[in-house]
C-alpha cells in the first residue's frame, strides 16, 4: 500500500500519545522492592546516543516508582519532580556544570539521553541556576550539596 504524506502524517500524529504511555510504562518501578529508574547528570560532552560516558557521572537522581505523568492534550510525559540527590561527582575544586543526562529503566536499561539546562533554558531537564559564566546562566553542582531537578519534559 502506497499512502499520501497527509495520510503519513495523520498516522505518525496518531501514534505519539500511546508511545508516551509505553515510554512511561519502561521507567515505572514494577517491583516495590526493586531498583528505581534513574537520571544520572554528566558535565562534558554527550556522546552517540546509548553510548559510553566519556566523563563520570556527576550525580545519579532516583525517580519515584510512579515516575511521572503523561499530558495528553499536551502530548508530553513529565517526570514527578523535584528530584534531588547529594552531588558526590563533580570536580573536586570548581564544580561541574551538566551538560546532558542519561535516563536509566528500573532494570538499568537505556532509556534515553536528554539535555540539561537551567530553568527556563528549554532543556527536556531543567535545574536551578547557580550563578552566571561568559554572560550565561548556569547551574554548577559542586559535591556536597544537593542536585535539584525542578523539570522534567519528554514530548511526544
Amino acid at each position: 500500500m502506497d499512502i499520501s504524506p497527509e495520510h503519513e502524517a495523520d498516522r505518525v500524529e496518531a501514534s505519539r500519545l500511546p508511545a508516551l504511555y509505553a515510554s512511561l510504562a519502561r521507567l515505572q518501578q514494577s517491583d516495590p522492592d526493586g531498583p528505581p529508574a534513574t537520571l544520572t547528570i554528566y558535565g562534558g560532552a554527550r556522546p552517540q546516543p546509548g553510548g559510553m560516558p566519556e566523563a563520570a557521572p556527576i550525580v545519579t537522581l532516583n525517580l519515584v516508582p510512579t515516575a511521572g505523568t503523561i499530558n495528553d492534550e499536551l502530548i508530553e510525559l513529565y517526570l514527578a519532580t523535584p528530584i534531588s540527590s547529594q552531588i558526590t561527582g563533580a570536580d573536586e575544586t570548581v564544580g561541574t556544570v551538566p551538560a546532558w543526562a542519561r535516563v536509566a529503566d528500573p532494570a538499568g536499561g537505556w532509556w534515553a539521553d536528554c539535555s540539561v539546562t537551567v530553568e527556563g533554558g528549554g532543556g527536556e531537564l531543567e535545574m536551578p541556576q547557580t550563578g552566571e559564566e561568559n554572560g550565561s546562566p548556569v547551574a554548577r553542582l559542586y559535591n556536597g550539596a544537593t542536585a535539584y531537578i525542578t523539570s522534567a519534559t519528554f514530548r511526544g
